[in-house]
């Protein structure tokens, strides 16, 4: 039982990685640059998971990794107060799979080039590789910053999505600010 609950964890901060774009994204997502597709990394990387907590619920079939979560794929890193992975039955070979993952409380994610996305929280639905960041928003790429309450990645096509929303929910007028400074070369 240890073994599969252990089993359990690691293909969470596997599953982790690859939804938060960080895996095997496609070629066009991973240039697109300031939205979506910056934050993509080799796969074949070790993927280190750091937290005050583990816990995993068979029943629930959950496992929550909680304080000061970290997770470190190559040069890549989030942080997030909670960490929630949702996993299916076992599989027919003896595996479980990953259906959708949830990160809480100051979702920070860093990649190389001075890029940066924030928010209060993070889903990732694995089949469908739909990301979707909430509330307060912050995407930054060196002095460029893009503000909203809500970011949308397709994994699969490399399409993101920005929307405004409430003036609670982005910080100011409800719309989806951008500032963009011209490069001098």
């Amino acid at each position: 039982m240890k073994a599969a609950a252990g089993r359990r964890a690691a293909l969470a901060g596997l599953a982790l990685l690859v939804a938060m774009g960080l895996g095997s994204a496609p070629a066009a997502a991973q240039s697109s640059g300031l939205v979506g597709g910056g934050f993509a990394n080799d796969p074949k990387q070790p993927i280190e998971i750091e937290a005050d907590a583990l816990e995993v619920e068979d029943a629930r079939q959950s496992a929550t990794f909680t304080g000061n979560v970290l997770v470190t794929q190559g040069e890549v890193r989030m942080r997030a107060d909670r960490l929630v992975v949702f996993y299916a039955s076992s599989r027919a070979g003896g595996g479980s799979g990953i259906e959708r993952i949830r990160a809480t409380g100051k979702v920070h994610m860093t990649a190389p080039d001075d890029q940066s996305a924030s928010g209060d929280w993070a889903d990732y639905k694995v089949e469908s590789r739909q990301i979707e960041m909430g509330d307060n928003v912050l995407l930054r790429q060196g002095e460029n910053v893009i503000r909203g309450a809500r970011l949308h990645v397709d994994l699969d096509s490399g399409k993101a999505r920005v929307a405004g929303g409430t003036p609670s929910e982005t910080g100011g007028t409800g719309r989806v600010r951008g500032l963009f400074h011209p490069g001098g070369d």
